[in-house]
């Protein structure tokens, strides 16, 4: 029997719920992402292209939520 590994956010590694396996991001990383894309006028993909490599928002987020 293989035991996987659990999924987690690709922003700030926390553990995903099954309604949050869809975009592998938490709540809170989904919301800002959208919120980000939104107000920047850029698409949520390349939005969250720009977080995953910024690690001042990636070191925050494991510390905030």
């Amino acid at each position: 029997m293989t035991t996987s590994a659990p999924l987690t956010c690709r922003l700030c590694a926390a553990p995903l719920r099954v309604r949050d396996l869809n975009r592998r991001l938490c709540g809170v990383c989904d919301e800002y992402a959208q919120h980000i894309a939104l107000h920047s006028n850029k698409g949520l993909e390349r939005i969250l292209g720009e977080l995953e490599r910024g690690v001042t928002f990636v070191n925050a987020s494991r510390h905030m939520h």
